[in-house]
């Protein structure tokens, strides 16, 4: 028996599109944009990635200038309330910290830094009280840096950025501390809701058809 996919009434002379700041280039990152552009495809839309500033792609999507985020942590519609979230998990990493003593404690630490732009860490800051300094950088790159001159005592990280950015960092310098697994989803602004289920049943029809999985292989799993 055939099942009769309901889709959202689009125009006849072009496709819709929604534009989205290009995030990190990361695989996961990769993995995301192919899949997403697939589902908007299977619904008369085109996924468009533009250079954004990162730092201020959430407030922009927020604010109706970008039509939503890519990929982020679920948490995030607590602050952005014009974003809503597509409930279907893309791909799950884990926020680590390392940290230059073996056996102090997240808690005992007198300064971390987080990456300026990621909510997972402040998240967990939020849930997790933290009455050191917060010192918020701009990079990956800076925050590893303060680690390494031990002008912090410990660093939040997003697992795959950093395989992403510095695959030969050593961190067995260093203590580290697996804190929490942590999935991404996909956002709309307010304005596209009524885009949400479509989307929804569009990734899963593709995770039972196997592209979900096609897909992680050749972006993840290698």
């Amino acid at each position: 028996m055939m099942c009769c996919v309901l889709l959202p009434t689009v125009s006849s002379a072009a496709n819709r599109s929604l534009q989205f700041n290009r995030p990190a280039d990361t695989p996961q990152a990769r993995y995301v944009i192919e899949l997403m552009s697939i589902a908007y495809s299977n619904i008369g839309y085109e996924l468009e990635v533009i250079d954004f500033n990162h730092q201020s792609a959430l407030a922009a999507a927020n604010n109706g200038i970008l039509d939503g985020q890519l990929g982020r942590i679920n948490s995030i519609s607590q602050q952005y309330k014009n974003l809503n979230v597509v409930n279907f998990p893309l791909f799950e990493f884990n926020l680590i910290l390392l940290k230059n003593c073996d056996t102090c404690r997240f808690e005992q630490l007198n300064n971390i830094a987080i990456q300026a732009g990621y909510p997972a860490a402040k998240s967990y800051l939020d849930n997790n009280p933290f009455i050191g300094e917060v010192i918020r950088v701009k990079s990956v790159t800076a925050q590893l840096n303060l680690l390494a001159q031990k002008k912090v005592d410990g660093v939040l990280l997003l697992d795959f950025l950093l395989k992403s950015k510095h695959p030969r960092f050593d961190i067995s310098t260093f203590s580290a501390d697996v804190l929490v697994p942590i999935r991404s989803f996909h956002f709309l602004h307010k304005r596209h809701k009524e885009l949400i289920p479509f989307l929804e049943q569009q990734l899963t029809l593709l995770e039972e058809d196997g592209t979900v999985n096609q897909l992680r292989d050749k972006h993840l799993n290698h």
